[in-house]
This record gives C-alpha cells, sequence and structure tokens, in this order.
C-alpha cells in the first residue's frame, strides 16, 4: 500500500522537526520587529548589527521552510517505505538546508558582536571584538563550502547511487558543533569583565551581566544538538533518525532571540521593572521634562557632567537613548550610555580611545 505522497504508510517523526519550525516561525520574528521597532522608535537607525541579524533571520527561514519541505517528502519516516524519488528529494533538500543553517548560525555570531562593537570603547576589548569577527566570518565562508562541496560531484551528497567520495560527515558536523559552542562561550565572557568593573550600582550591573548571559542558552542548545550529531550522522535510517534537525532548527531560532533581547530590554522594563528599571539617570542631570533622576551617577564628578561618549550609538541597547550630559539636558537609560560615561569620567586620557568630545 502506497500513500498520496507516494510513500508507504508508517510511524514518523516529522513532528520533531514540523513543531519547532512552527513554533519558531511565529516567535523569533516577534523580537526581529521589537528590534527593529525599538530602533525605528527611538531615531537610532539600523546598525550593521540590525542588518547582520536580519541577514541571519532570513536565512534561518529558509533553513526551516526547506526542512518543512523535506519533511512534505517523507523526512522523518523510514527511509524503506519512501519512494526512490522522495528519498533523493529528502536528502537534496536537506543538503540545501545545511548550507543556509551555516550561515545564520555564525551570522547570529557576528550581530552579537557588532552589538558590542556599538556598545564598548575601550581598545583591548574592540580589538578581541574584531579578531573573533574576522575568525567567525572566515570560518562561515570555509564551513559553507565545505558544505556546498562536501561531496564529489556534488550530487553525491544526496545521491549515494553516483559514484565519487565525500568528505568525514560525522568529522565535519563535530567539527562544526565544537566551533559553535566555543565562540559561543568566549562571545558570553566577553563584556562580562568590563561591566564588573564599571562603576555602575550593583543592580545595574547585574541587569546588564543578566542580559548578556542570556545567550548561554544559545551554547546550552548546541551541546544538546552536539549530543545527537553521531547517532543521525551514522544512522542506518537516516531519514527516521531526525533529533539533529530538530536541534538545528532551535539552536539557530534561540541564537536569534538572544542576539535581539538587549534591544527588547523597554519590554523586559515594563515585564521585570525591578530587574530591569526604566529611569536609571543620576542626582546630577535630569531629562528634559525637568523632572530629576535616579542617583546612579550620584558619586560622579559633576565637573566632568559635561563630557559626552566619543564614538559609537548612545542608543545600542534600546530605552531612551540619548547622551548624558550636564543638569537640564536629556537623560539617558541606555546600557551603552551609562557603560560609556562611566568610563569616560574614570578613564580620561587613558589612551584607551576614551577622549572628551
Amino acid at each position: 500500500m502506497v500513500s498520496g505522497n507516494g510513500n508507504a504508510p508508517g510511524e514518523s517523526h516529522a513532528l520533531q522537526v514540523q513543531i519547532p519550525c512552527i513554533v519558531f516561525f511565529v516567535v523569533t520574528p516577534i523580537f526581529v520587529i521589537i528590534r527593529i521597532w525599538t530602533r525605528i522608535k527611538l531615531k537610532s537607525g539600523l546598525g550593521y548589527d540590525d542588518w547582520t541579524i536580519l541577514f541571519s533571520f532570513i536565512n534561518s527561514l529558509a533553513v526551516s521552510a526547506l526542512m518543512m519541505a523535506s519533511c512534505a517528502y517523507g523526512f522523518g519516516q523510514h527511509s524503506a517505505n519512501l519512494s526512490l524519488y522522495n528519498r533523493k528529494m529528502t536528502f537534496k533538500l536537506f543538503y540545501v538546508a545545511q548550507a543556509f543553517y551555516k550561515i545564520t548560525i555564525n551570522l547570529t555570531k557576528a550581530s552579537i558582536l557588532l552589538l558590542y562593537l556599538r556598545i564598548f570603547i575601550q581598545r583591548p576589548f574592540r580589538i578581541m571584538c574584531y579578531a573573533m569577527l574576522g575568525i567567525i566570518l572566515s570560518y562561515m565562508v570555509a564551513t559553507f563550502f565545505s558544505s556546498v562541496f562536501q561531496c564529489t560531484p556534488v550530487p553525491r551528497a544526496w545521491d549515494k547511487t553516483i559514484p565519487g567520495t565525500c568528505i568525514s560527515i560525522p568529522k565535519n558536523w563535530y567539527a562544526n558543533a565544537g566551533f559553535s559552542i566555543a565562540t559561543d562561550f568566549i562571545i558570553l565572557v566577553l563584556p562580562m569583565l568590563i561591566i564588573y568593573k564599571s562603576h555602575l550600582p550593583s543592580n545595574q550591573k547585574m541587569a546588564l551581566m543578566f542580559v548578556f548571559a542570556l545567550g548561554a542558552f544559545v551554547m546550552i542548545t548546541s551541546i544538546f544538538r552536539m549530543q545527537t550529531l553521531n547517532f543521525s550522522s551514522t544512522s542506518s535510517d537516516p531519514t527516521y533518525d531526525i533529533a539533529s534537525s530538530m536541534w538545528t532548527i532551535i539552536e539557530e531560532n534561540v541564537g536569534i532571540i538572544c542576539a535581539c533581547l538587549p534591544s527588547c530590554r523597554p519590554i523586559l522594563s515594563i515585564l521585570l521593572p525591578t530587574i530591569f528599571p526604566s529611569n536609571v539617570g543620576s542626582g546630577p542631570y535630569q531629562s528634559t521634562s525637568g523632572h530629576p533622576r535616579d542617583n546612579t551617577f550620584k558619586n560622579v564628578d559633576s565637573a566632568k557632567s559635561g563630557w559626552t561618549p566619543s564614538r559609537g550609538d548612545e542608543d545600542a541597547m534600546g530605552i531612551n537613548l540619548t547622551t548624558v550630559k550636564a543638569r537640564g539636558s536629556k537623560g539617558n537609560t541606555s546600557e551603552e550610555s551609562i557603560l560609556r560615561h562611566h568610563d569616560e569620567l574614570k578613564n580620561d586620557g587613558d589612551g584607551n580611545g576614551i577622549q572628551k568630545s
């Protein structure tokens, strides 16, 4: 007996892929839209980090669409139950999805590093960010082409009846997963020391560190995915054993969501006002409305209060982000300007790229 799509009936794991695809098709755009809306609302303009995450999101949609199409041909079902044509189509769609996955997972990392470059002005930190950015983008290009040309000739990637050779898929997948986890960890810890050493009040430090630490969820999903790679890559029933594909969908979308979270702080300040206060100004500073702000900067030397960040976008983090100046000027509640302002007051003329404006 053959079903309408040419496959024999039988059990299927397709929901393992279809459910996360559908869920993240709804959830991920919400965070991307909030991020872009925040930029537009605060008139900060879209930066390289925003365009990079948008491109990453588009590629993640391509991965999900290809995996859903693969399920329509029988991905998730036993290989023995698939027609020859459908089996080839599932492998071909999966092959194309792999290439898009390599792009989206690395572009998300690049977007986070570009966000760091908007926020932090310490020269050694920026050098580290640029170095990481170069490594990640170079690796993205290399792993993309290794995925496209994993077999010679190329069609052998989805049709093993064609004579030729292929690279070791398990080794390739493990190498990619190891690189992803390692770079996730580095990106996670990079800003922590700077935040810890800043002159911010403890509650502000904790709020900032919490926002950046949310990236740990990406690393956790990458580790879960890594646990499934050997099973999926060496399976004798590869269209049925698809757990790694499920974690691929989860990993790339969680990464995009975590990359957008810092810009979603206005929403977090409403949902969790004690953790993410919306007003973090200081005694000697006021907003344009004339209302005094909190005492975040109460220990700041008022003689230096007219300084402004010398470079970068003052509203990269997304809430009421205007430059901190002397009494009567616009207030600032962004993580970016808080960190920049404190570091300026602490590091005047220290040679680390922090100067009077």
